[in-house]
């Protein structure tokens, strides 16, 4: 019985390992896009929409 148990629990713990770390890697790549994002839109490769709210229609428009 200790030997099954032993196998039992090395899959599980291994099972939970892989689990773990594609979490993690998804993770990581979530935030490498952001970063890179970010740095494009401060470099300025990216175009930024700016509305603001028209005050007597409530209606968005571009700013400026």
């Amino acid at each position: 019985m200790g030997g099954v148990l032993t196998l039992a629990v090395s899959v599980v713990a291994a099972a939970g390992a892989v689990a773990a770390f594609r979490y993690l890697e998804r993770k990581r790549s979530e935030v490498e896009t952001l970063m890179r994002k970010s740095a494009r839109a401060a470099r300025g490769d990216v175009k930024t929409l700016d509305y603001e709210r028209d005050p007597a229609t409530g209606v968005f428009r571009p700013r400026g």
